[in-house]
């Protein structure tokens, strides 16, 4: 280390100086100024020689941290897609703080982006189940079902005023529902994405004072932005039998994959 030999040289000189200026065993007390001014530098030297070595013991602590981050993300690279091998190399070009930060976020990305890593393993939470809580009337053909609560709408695709599910993300769903009809009248409902009949259910109660219950399903892909509604299809009456406590008509859907 270059301090320890200026601090070599130094003393060199001093011994030097010394000798230069001894006479009959006495040093000329006239120097001691001097002396004391060059024991300070030797004192300021060794500090820094002190803090090289802190510094060099620092430095070689980040290395080894370094190369444990690297190691991390190849692992994780590797798992995780080759489109990801990139960020290894990121990280060790950059080593701040900031930088690790960004790479984390870059990390994240990839993974929810799906790009190298299969569909489902982050998946978007989408799913409903709506109920009818009060008997129904005036039904007309066409119209669609307007069931007026919910037990869950994760994503908000449903909307209980107009009774219509818009998909939230592309998927493929699976969706369920059922009508329940009083008295001896036919009714049949369908499910419809865009004005497209999917399946039917049938309420006919065969005797007069007797609920019968029609149900269906069916799983669909959809793309954003699609509608699905149960729409009145035939009727014989123009109402559906439902209460508060007993929620006999509902339509439910799910995000499968």
């Amino acid at each position: 280390m270059y301090y320890r030999l200026a601090i070599s040289v130094l003393v060199v000189i001093t011994i030097q100086h010394y000798q230069h200026n001894f006479v009959d065993g006495e040093i000329f007390l006239e120097h001691g100024e001097d002396s004391r001014n060059l024991y300070d530098i030797v004192k300021e030297l060794e500090k820094r020689d002190k803090r090289m070595e802190e510094l060099e013991s620092t430095v070689a602590e980040q290395g080894k941290i370094i190369e444990q981050l690297v190691g991390m993300v190849k692992r994780y690279a590797k798992n995780a897609g080759s489109e990801m091998d990139s960020t290894a190399e990121f990280v060790y070009q950059n080593i701040t703080g900031t930088s690790l930060v960004k790479n984390k976020t870059k990390l994240k990305s990839v993974v929810s982006s799906g790009h190298g890593v299969r569909r489902g393993v982050v998946p978007d939470h989408v799913a409903f189940t709506a109920f009818l809580d009060h008997p129904l009337t005036g039904l007309a053909v066409g119209m669609a079902i307007r069931f007026s609560g919910t037990l869950l709408n994760d994503g908000n695709g449903y909307n209980i005023y107009t009774g219509i599910f818009t998909v939230p993300v592309e998927g493929t769903y699976l969706f369920t529902f059922s009508i329940v009809r009083i008295n001896a009248n036919q009714l049949v409902a369908k499910l419809v994405v865009d004005g497209a009949g999917m399946v039917d259910a049938i309420a006919d109660p065969a005797v007069g004072l007797h609920e019968h219950q029609g149900t269906n399903a069916a799983i669909i892909h959809l793309k954003k932005g699609q509608s699905v509604w149960i729409e009145a299809f035939h009727l014989e009456s123009d109402t559906l039998f439902s209460l508060t406590n007993d929620r006999y008509c509902t339509f439910a859907g799910v995000l499968l994959y």
